[in-house]
């Protein structure tokens, strides 16, 4: 406090001075200032000036400041000075309760989506072994209201009575083919390692050439020869192939292709890299093929 009296008496001034009398001491010592040609005591003399100004009117505004606080507060009575101190908390601290919380909710999400990813895992461990996984790329739809997927599993395996699991993926690319489609289908293509590919004619025009499936030419001359007809033996030339090979075998005039419950115009059959359940996908395509019409 003595150097707030000190800062006063350098402004000429008694400590009840009003904000406008400090306000115009401090003028009047700044145009005295500039009227003076300067020198080192005049220098001097304005930059006590200067900090007296600035010690008063900061204390001041925070004696205003805690004024209004008083004023926020008082509405709690005796507990006014508990709410005061934990409002200065919260302002405070607000950016690291902020971010506890965020912890904390992170930390909530993490273990939940732990713990389903465990159920998930049990779930797995808990059904049969997978007999055919089946990637379909092309402009297919299910009817999601009557079990989508599930159904369209369900239906092959109907088909496949020796079979225990299929599992299906449907990755949507219109009949035009659309660019941001496509980018979609071969990032899956390019993550996903299915045994079979089931597809149209467009996806097959557009990848066959590239090397995505691989070549049927063999098992088109000898395993299937009996029941593959040549119009659904599909070609194509890859940069390797002397000549075009089949890459692909048309099953959409097969009965078995009417009775899935699938919106489709084709259903062609192409096979991944996965070598892994080769004899199921060689026996999906010849059943397949034993009901064409």
């Amino acid at each position: 406090m003595d150097d707030l009296k000190k800062a006063y008496e350098q402004l000429g001034l008694s400590e009840n001075a009003s904000r406008e009398e400090v306000e115009q001491a401090f003028d009047m010592v700044l145009r005295k200032s500039r009227s003076r040609k300067g020198g080192d005591e005049a220098n001097s003399e304005y930059e006590h000036s200067l900090r007296a100004y600035k010690l008063i009117t900061e204390h001041e505004d925070q004696r205003k400041i805690e004024q209004m606080s008083r004023d926020r507060f008082a509405k709690w009575g005796k507990f006014a000075g508990t709410a005061e101190k934990i409002d200065d908390f919260f302002r405070v601290y607000r950016t690291h309760v902020i971010v506890g919380i965020i912890a904390v909710v992170v930390l909530i999400f993490g273990i939940n989506a732990f713990a389903d990813y465990r159920a998930e895992q049990k779930r797995i461990a808990a059904l049969p072994p997978l007999d055919l996984s089946i990637l379909l790329i092309g402009n297919f739809a299910v009817d999601e209201a009557n079990n989508g997927e599930e159904a369209l599993e369900q239906a092959i395996l109907k088909q496949f009575p020796e079979w225990n699991r299929v599992d299906l993926q449907i990755t949507y690319v219109p009949e035009q083919g659309e660019m941001v489609y496509r980018q979609k289908a071969m990032a899956v293509i390019a993550t996903e390692k299915p045994d079979l590919y089931v597809i149209d004619k467009p996806t097959f025009d557009w990848i066959s050439g590239g090397g995505g499936f691989k070549n049927l030419q063999a098992e088109s001359e000898g395993i299937l020869s009996p029941v593959l007809p040549d119009h659904a033996a599909l070609r194509a030339q890859a940069e390797e192939d002397p000549e075009p090979q089949v890459y692909a075998i048309d099953l959409t005039s097969s009965e078995l292709s009417e009775q899935l419950p699938l919106l489709k115009k084709e259903m062609i059959a192409a096979v991944g890299w996965n070598e892994e359940r080769y004899d199921n996908v060689i026996l999906f395509i010849e059943r397949y093929l034993e009901h064409m019409k």
